[in-house]
């Protein structure tokens, strides 16, 4: 099983420091082989995070393997190109290993299928070339006709390629347009909370790794992933498709409680592996908050090696 670290930073201290201390976290889980490092979008406060794919594209360069994810980012009043172009840099400058995990349409107090557009949208555009998309949200380019087909849609061949600057006056505006650069892989690792029953069903159905947060409480995150599954099991997806995955908080030698995994180190492996198995994410992310030192050592060497056994 996957393991990975997930921050949320805000607050009202000074935001150089606290950028800092999780720069040198998620350094140091590189160095204990964790998987994974997300990193939420904030807002409200002097050291809120508003950029997250931004913050972890500085951490890509003082990484060297764990993967790098921006968690809970909006689309409310956010460009879908730029989107996808913020999270192409981080893929590029960490050769492949950024992702993105979007904040539900609710938790953004918008229409669920504005999240979903974008998602659908950032997905084609990263792994062809000219492409247009006619949805309800997102229209790319913006004079996309309504009587385009709804959804990504295709350049068709038209027997010969002519370069666009060489179309002359008569047709200069594209029809169907690139985004570029590419990012490494054309699969960037894309996820949704899915703590909306609307984005649930339509990201078991699409393919769309779902993800449950700290937010719910660890019965509600079971039952939603295992909802996920079994819509997705009925329209003929595979598990493999995706990477499920579930946070929550840990208590090393503390106690357990509706968000949190807590007491020994078997303890938590076995709780751990509990939700696992009843939902078959294959991704386990610690919401993690400054402890006592050594404690990510700890886990790697006594929690994280029984999950990978």
């Amino acid at each position: 099983m996957r393991v990975g670290l997930s921050w949320e930073i805000r607050g009202e201290a000074p935001a150089g420091p606290l950028w800092t201390g999780v720069i040198d976290a998620i350094r140091e889980a590189d160095a204990l082989g964790f998987e994974s490092a997300w990193v939420a979008e904030t807002q409200g406060s002097a050291a809120a995070c508003t950029q997250p794919a931004v913050f972890l594209t500085y951490a890509a360069r003082v990484t060297r393997s764990i993967h790098l994810r921006a968690l809970g980012r909006s689309v409310k009043g956010e460009i879908p190109v730029r989107l996808a172009e913020e999270v192409t840099l981080l893929d590029l400058f960490s050769h492949g290993r950024g992702g993105v995990a979007y904040a539900s349409g609710r938790s953004q107090s918008i229409a669920p299928s504005a999240v979903h557009e974008v998602i659908e949208f950032a997905r084609a555009a990263w792994m062809t070339n000219e492409i247009r998309y006619r949805g309800d949200h997102v229209r790319f380019p913006e004079h996309t006709p309504d009587s385009a087909p709804r959804g990504p849609s295709y350049i068709p061949w038209e027997g010969e390629y002519v370069p666009q600057w060489e179309w002359g006056a008569a047709r200069s505006t594209a029809d169907f347009l690139a985004l570029t650069p590419k990012p490494m892989s054309i699969h960037v690792p894309t996820y949704v909370s899915i703590d909306d029953d609307e984005t649930l069903e339509w990201a078991a159905r699409n393919g769309v790794s779902p993800y449950a947060g700290v937010d719910l409480t660890t019965a509600e995150a079971c039952e939603r992933l295992a909802r996920y599954r079994r819509i997705a099991d009925s329209v003929g997806r595979h598990g493999f498709e995706v990477d499920a995955v579930i946070e929550r908080n840990v208590a090393l030698d503390g106690a357990s409680d509706a968000h949190t995994f807590g007491g020994s180190t078997h303890d938590i492996a076995c709780a751990i592996r509990e939700a696992a198995a009843a939902t078959r994410a294959s991704h386990f992310v610690w919401r993690h908050r400054p402890g006592t030192p050594g404690d990510l050592g700890r886990f790697a060497n006594e929690v994280q090696v029984k999950l990978q056994a």
